[in-house]
């Protein structure tokens, strides 16, 4: 059984290498500018999930700050974008960006959705 568990969580340690975002920013071109857009991508993914854990109680205007939260969204997608091809230097197979380049076009318009639903 302990067996199992170590090299469960070698697995996940791996996974998480893969994904590690400081060890991509590490070999970056643009190091200090990576961190600023990390920063700024997690702001807005906070704020995304704060808007909408505010419109699930049904306030005046909730959809807008569903339509916000999806802009937000978005702008988050488009940090990973940045963050992932190094300010577009880098070639990043599509395979590993279709996530990111499939759901920020999709997130604004479910923003403009959200501003147009009468």
């Amino acid at each position: 059984m302990t067996h199992l568990r170590d090299e469960m969580e070698h697995a996940v340690h791996k996974v998480y290498e893969g994904l590690s975002e400081e060890r991509v920013i590490a070999h970056s071109r643009h190091r200090r500018r990576m961190h600023w857009i990390l920063r700024l991508r997690n702001v807005a993914v906070a704020a995304a999930v704060v808007l909408f854990l505010l419109s699930l109680f049904h306030p005046p205007g909730r959809n807008l700050l569903k339509a916000v939260a999806y802009f937000l969204g978005a702008l988050a997608y488009l940090g990973e974008i940045l963050i992932l091809t190094d300010c577009f230097t880098h070639r990043v197979p599509y395979r590993e960006m279709f996530m990111a380049y499939c759901f920020g076009p999709l997130y604004l318009l479910l923003g403009v959705s959200y501003l147009t639903d009468h």
